[in-house]
């Protein structure tokens, strides 16, 4: 590494071309000066100036040594001045979530990032585990999920609700007609369900517990029980297979409502509705910058709906 301190006497002399000024700006002698130029010189194999009288002209090596440390030193410059600055309107923002919640949060985030084009936003999708685990790597800064964690290097804040919806082919209810209700046909049964089948995902195993178990008590025991006919990671295409009548899923209700060709899917009317609680999660002892602010407030006015 180049000597920083020695790097900076070259360049005060050449910005002020005399050696004794040189040294009164820096408070050292001349002799002082002059050393720091022959250890610089040693350090990088080249000589770096040609002295004739009090004068002196740069060589090639001096004038490439005075440019990159020009740029060494407006770069510090800039360095020490953003440590103090935190821009609300600046900045990258890394955010995780459910893949449900980033279809319904991400217009949002495009939008501010519309309005102020020095912000931007790093989303990533994924189940509770990989958001957890990606703010404790440090390649998140927050993250909403659906359950807390034992880490005391965590903070949570229950931020809302999300409600999970147990969806179906639309052609599968014309199919079967089991309307709940209509008085005339009887309600979905477990059976009927795993004979057409489970979309599986990255939380599928999750919600379906929570949705079948209180929903199909006598029946629904186990997941071990899902006859799994397709699995995807990725939510925007989960719900295709489902509206093809190739399976049925259970995801959060915003999924449903998001989905493009929503007159194909069928959200069941469950006697058990089912809400999650929501939490927001960052490290403990790390500090958010400003920026932040806004996509909290946003969140939680989000979620409270």
């Amino acid at each position: 590494m180049i000597n920083p301190t020695w790097v900076n006497t070259f360049i005060t002399l050449v910005n002020t071309g005399h050696f004794t000024q040189t040294a009164e700006k820096l408070y050292m002698t001349q002799p002082g000066v002059s050393q720091h130029i022959k250890k610089l010189e040693e350090q990088l194999g080249s000589e770096l100036l040609i002295r004739f009288g009090k004068r002196f002209e740069l060589t090639e090596a001096g004038q490439k040594m005075y440019e990159f440390g020009q740029q060494q030193q407006a770069q510090e410059s800039q360095f020490l001045a953003s440590l103090s600055a935190d821009d609300v309107y600046c900045g990258m923002s890394k955010i995780g979530c459910s893949g449900s919640l980033a279809m319904q949060l991400y217009p949002r985030l495009l939008q501010r990032q519309q309005e102020y084009n020095q912000l931007s936003f790093h989303v990533e999708a994924g189940p509770n585990q990989s958001t957890i685990r990606n703010i404790l790597n440090d390649d998140l800064e927050v993250g909403i999920v659906t359950r807390t964690d034992s880490n005391n290097d965590l903070f949570f804040e229950e931020i809302g609700q999300s409600s999970l919806s147990l969806i179906l082919p639309a052609q599968f209810i014309a199919k079967q007609s089991v309307e709940t209700d209509s008085e005339t046909k009887e309600p979905l049964n477990f059976d009927a369900l795993n004979e057409l089948g489970f979309i599986h995902h990255p939380d599928g195993a999750h919600y379906a517990s929570q949705v079948l178990t209180p929903n199909f008590p006598e029946s629904f025991k186990s997941i071990n029980q899902l006859k799994i006919t397709g699995y995807i990671n990725q939510l925007s295409q989960i719900l295709l297979p489902v509206s093809q009548g190739l399976g049925y899923t259970v995801l959060p209700e915003s999924a449903a409502e998001s989905f493009y060709q929503p007159q194909l899917l069928h959200v069941y009317p469950l006697k058990h509705q089912v809400s999650e609680a929501l939490y927001l999660v960052r490290k403990r002892h790390r500090p958010l910058p400003q920026r932040y602010d806004w996509f909290i407030a946003m969140v939680k006015e989000t979620l409270a709906l």
